[in-house]
């Protein structure tokens, strides 16, 4: 099974922790947030992964080169403009054209069990696509899914506190049949000028497209402000620095 790893973005909630060094870049325990999630992906059986690259992108290139140090063969492909995660993975859809796929984010940490745990779920159970998804005290702040079963009907992004349809939130890992990019084609723009991932997930479920979920029982971190990559630093048993060396 083939990876893409959206890595892209800027990341402008960090603040100025993202001037100098691309989001991925940012360092968890003594590695970038970028090498944990690629070293999961190899220890779940991905055999080759694509990177999406953008802001700063030669110091991802620099870093991680052909992937020897995290036991997987990368390639590389360029989202040309940071217009939201809905189409970032475009770029790389003739590599991912042979099979279902990995989708994991940059900046999303979970434990390398939950990348097997997937790809055990998906081999046994095949799906168009299968979402991780995470328990949380506050989904407000999140894509928060509907189910019926295993099943995944609905998506509601940031509902407002105690109108939630559930406490499981959508985790920013999935595996999916190359059909996804029959959706990401089909996407506009949001009402913010992004195209938005959770749209091309509402299509296929309006299609009727069997969208099932992985329920995460690990830990998991959404690397999204300073404060998380703090916390995140020092579970990973990094000193309180959590910016490589430029």
């Amino acid at each position: 099974m083939k990876a893409v790893v959206l890595a892209a973005g800027k990341g402008t909630r960090m603040g100025e922790i993202t001037d100098s060094i691309p989001k991925p870049m940012v360092m968890v325990g003594d590695r970038p947030v970028l090498w944990h999630v690629l070293t999961a992906l190899a220890g779940a059986g991905v055999t080759e992964a694509a990177i999406v690259v953008g802001y700063m992108a030669e110091s991802i290139r620099s870093y991680f080169g052909s992937g020897a140090d995290v036991g997987v063969p990368l390639s590389y492909f360029v989202q040309e403009v940071q217009d939201g995660t809905g189409r970032a993975a475009d770029p790389a859809r003739e590599y991912l054209s042979g099979g279902p796929f990995f989708h994991a984010f940059g900046d999303i940490l979970t434990e390398p069990s939950a990348y097997r745990a997937m790809a055990r779920s998906f081999r046994e159970t095949p799906t168009d696509l299968l979402l991780a998804v995470r328990h949380v005290d506050d989904p407000s702040r999140f894509g928060v899914v509907e189910l019926d079963g295993e099943h995944i009907t609905g998506i509601v992004e940031k509902p407002a506190p105690g109108t939630e349809p559930s406490n499981l939130v959508n985790a920013g890992v999935f595996i999916s049949t190359p059909l996804f990019f029959d959706y990401t084609a089909r996407l506009e723009l949001s009402p913010r000028g992004e195209y938005e991932l959770p749209d091309a997930f509402r299509m296929m479920i309006d299609d009727e497209r069997v969208v099932r979920c992985h329920k995460l029982d690990s830990d998991w971190r959404d690397i999204g402000t300073p404060e998380d990559l703090e916390a995140a630093h020092r579970e990973h048993g990094g000193a309180d620095e959590a910016i490589p060396d430029s």
